[in-house]
């Protein structure tokens, strides 16, 4: 399952590179002190496409800023939680 979910998140941050600024990253990575469902990040940060909002959320989770330990076991979906691997200022 852990390979699968990478070959669906893999192509947001490949093609969307560049598209995500720092700014959302940290604020995405703030937000997730506590966990929270990938629909409820999606809400709380999209201003048009959740692209932008997943590929940063995807990308915090590649370089190893947030865990979903579900996604091990699980398909992604809009129900996966996310959570900050180290609390953040």
């Amino acid at each position: 399952m852990w390979i699968d979910n990478w070959q669906r998140m893999l192509p947001y941050i490949v093609a969307n590179r560049g598209l995500a600024s720092d700014a959302l990253s940290h604020a995405i990575e703030r937000f997730l002190r506590d966990p929270q469902r990938l629909l409820a990040i999606e809400r709380e940060f999209s201003t048009g496409d959740p692209i932008v909002v997943r590929t940063a959320v995807f990308g915090l989770l590649y370089s190893g800023r947030v865990c979903a330990q579900a996604l091990r076991t699980e398909a992604l979906s809009l129900l996966t939680e996310f959570v900050a691997a180290e609390p953040v200022p």
